[in-house]
């Protein structure tokens, strides 16, 4: 099923694909954040992230239920989200190989490669991924560097890789929410996901602002491990 979700913010979004994986169905979301720094279930934080300049920049800093490194997120990077009962085939590759192929299909003029957690255009990262597996489930999502603001990233994260975005390399002008619509269409032509439209009920709502509060804006969770 789809969530069509236009919430950007990352506290929320985090506690969003939290509940989802507990309602045991399948989902694919694609969200974006406020400028942010979304830290894996097991990085020492103060070890990736320049904490000076994200406090004074006003950019969300979160720790996230799956592995993997830090990465900043803003309004220029597209974020999609796989929920999926558990299955030994969805390996990091499977799933980029859809991306990679969602992206070839809508025009991408570019060698695209995976590498380790990250797909590459022309040898730089457009995309990196992580997974979560709990219960039954897996949670696989990754980054689609669209048209972010490449600049900010050396100056947050203290081990940033050779990125580039997307959006040069696609033969067409499109603005970030026309490929948001193209990718969300393609990926459904791949038999991942139903086109059915699941809407989140004020209940639902009501669960995930709980779990915002009382996980993703506490800063014991947040700083866990940096210590």
């Amino acid at each position: 099923m789809i969530i069509n979700n236009s919430i950007n913010i990352p506290e929320y979004n985090l506690a969003l694909e939290e509940y989802l994986c507990s309602l045991k169905k399948d989902f694919f979301m694609l969200w974006r954040n406020i400028p942010s720094v979304i830290i894996g279930r097991f990085n020492n934080l103060c070890d990736l992230v320049n904490l000076e300049y994200a406090k004074s920049n006003n950019i969300h800093v979160i720790r996230r239920n799956s592995g993997g490194g830090a990465v900043y997120h803003d309004l220029g990077n597209i974020n999609y989200t796989f929920i999926l009962e558990d299955n030994k085939n969805f390996t990091l590759e499977y799933f980029s190989n859809i991306i990679i192929r969602t992206l070839q299909n809508i025009g991408i003029n570019s060698n695209l490669t995976f590498s380790h957690n990250d797909i590459l255009a022309d040898n730089k990262k457009i995309s990196g991924a992580a997974q979560h597996h709990n219960k039954g489930v897996i949670l696989h999502h990754g980054t689609l560097l669209f048209d972010s603001d490449l600049s900010v990233m050396p100056k947050v994260l203290k081990n940033s890789s050779s990125v580039t975005n997307i959006k040069p390399f696609l033969k067409h002008d499109f603005n970030i929410n026309d490929f948001m619509n193209l990718f969300r269409d393609n990926i459904c032509f791949n038999n991942i996901c139903s086109d059915e439209i699941f809407t989140l009920s004020d209940n639902d709502n009501v669960i995930i602002n709980k779990i915002m509060q009382s996980k993703y804006l506490n800063s014991n969770w947040n700083l866990e491990a940096s210590f």
